[in-house]
């Protein structure tokens, strides 16, 4: 039951209900086809109507970064949101599958130095509603 909620969440347009705030503990990252490696990163990845803002802790403190929206797709049947960063960088957030189970939210940006495209895949187990429950993504 939870899980199709979180799914209707995804597919119904952000505007509709405000913001929604997922928390990622563990990032996965794709250099290349061949290896991925595994990082315990505290992130908070919250969506609003135009904007998602991921926020991450550092030792140095908090890392935000704000992408603008300028569209959104759905491409085999995946969610996909056309992001730009302040620096004017182009950013893709493409959600899992409509069938599958939300676990994750893959974040792509091309490499400034090589243009190679990197991927980014953001675990995700817990989401905030709007009434500040918090629900274990992982457990429903």
């Amino acid at each position: 039951m939870m899980k199709t909620l979180c799914l209707i969440f995804l597919l119904i347009p952000f505007n509709f209900f405000g913001q929604e705030v997922y928390y990622s503990f563990l990032t996965e990252t794709y250099p290349n086809i061949y290896r991925s490696d595994f990082k315990r990163v505290d992130r908070r990845i919250v969506f609003e109507p135009n904007d998602v803002t991921i926020v991450t802790e550092t030792n140095q403190g908090k890392d935000i970064e704000v992408l603008n929206i300028q569209g959104t797709q759905v491409l085999e049947d995946r969610l996909t949101l056309i992001c730009e960063n302040r620096s004017k960088r182009k950013i893709t957030i493409v959600f899992p599958k409509e069938q599958e189970e939300f676990l994750y939210i893959d974040y792509y940006y091309r490499s400034p130095s090589t243009n190679e495209e990197i991927q980014i895949r953001l675990h995700v187990e817990e989401m905030q509603t709007g009434q500040g429950d918090q629900i274990k993504i992982g457990n429903i």
